[in-house]
């Protein structure tokens, strides 16, 4: 729910979201025409309902399926979909067909995540939208509090995740709906309703269709946090990188193609960052960002 008073969707009412998406990350060097002329955008009868992206081919087919609508939900998801496809689409063809991908899921989730979160960010609502400077500074102390506490939330919510399916494959006969609850109450601080006793667990889409995944998206927020303040502060060599939208600015595409793309899988992960960021992965960042801010 959102508890802060500022309504993210009005700024996006009368904007097309996938104009926004498409200029946007053609000002970054991240042009991404052709693969939104290959995806699957809008609402259909019988749609499957969720969002994606998918390298077809690994030589530049790559195809994103959402439903769209003209709001921030929308706008964060499209920004997220089409880092997922800039990253693939910007691969090394030189490299050996099964290196010519992501070093590990989180680092394709972590750039994915960076650019998704700037659907609530004022200095992308200024930058790219085209808010004004006092409608910026109005709402900044809202979406810094709304931000924050979708990202801690969200943290406890991931371990429920990540230990369920680590404990469900560890003993399958156990009983499920029970360990679900427990972990409910012991992470997100939610108590279960009196006498119920269903599968919720078997609700939540990832279980069934990306197991053994969830985890990726906290490593990957930790990485956003680290590339975020890597690019803000040695690659655009900002003073201020509480909230930078990254808008025109192509330098942003060219680091992100060399030390993050390209590189495909030709090193461990944790390699892979180290090289890109000057540190292995590390919480600091999404501390310093979210927790201590």
């Amino acid at each position: 729910p959102n508890i802060y008073e500022v309504d993210f969707d009005k700024y996006y009412a009368d904007n097309d979201v996938v104009a926004l998406t498409r200029d946007y990350y053609a000002g970054i060097g991240l042009p991404i025409d052709d693969i939104i002329d290959g995806s699957d955008l809008y609402e259909k009868e019988g749609k499957y309902q969720h969002a994606y992206c998918t390298d077809i081919d690994r030589e530049g087919d790559v195809r994103v399926v959402a439903n769209i609508k003209d709001n921030s939900y929308w706008m964060s998801t499209m920004l997220h979909e089409y880092g997922h496809g800039a990253y693939f689409k910007l691969n090394d063809r030189e490299l050996p067909w099964t290196l010519r991908t992501h070093a590990h899921t989180l680092t394709n989730e972590a750039v994915a995540m960076m650019f998704g979160r700037l659907a609530y960010s004022p200095a992308w609502l200024q930058d790219v939208v085209g808010i004004s400077a006092g409608e910026r500074e109005t709402i900044e102390e809202s979406s810094r509090m709304h931000m924050r506490s979708d990202e801690l939330i969200i943290s406890r919510w991931i371990q429920v995740m990540y230990r369920f399916e680590k404990s469900m494959y560890e003993n399958s006969e156990q009983d499920l709906n029970k360990l679900w609850w427990d972990l409910v109450e012991e992470y997100q601080l939610l108590k279960r309703p009196e006498g119920r006793d269903k599968a919720d667990w078997a609700s939540k889409i990832h279980i069934l269709m990306s197991p053994a995944y969830y985890h990726n998206y906290m490593l990957g927020d930790l990485f956003t946090s680290q590339l975020y303040y890597h690019i803000c502060e040695d690659v655009l060599e900002e003073d201020d990188c509480s909230d930078v939208s990254f808008a025109g600015r192509e330098e942003v595409g060219e680091y992100l193609i060399e030390n993050v793309f390209m590189p495909g899988k030709r090193y461990q992960w944790n390699e892979m960052i180290e090289r890109a960021t000057g540190e292995k992965l590390t919480a600091k960042y999404f501390a310093m960002q979210y927790v201590s801010s």
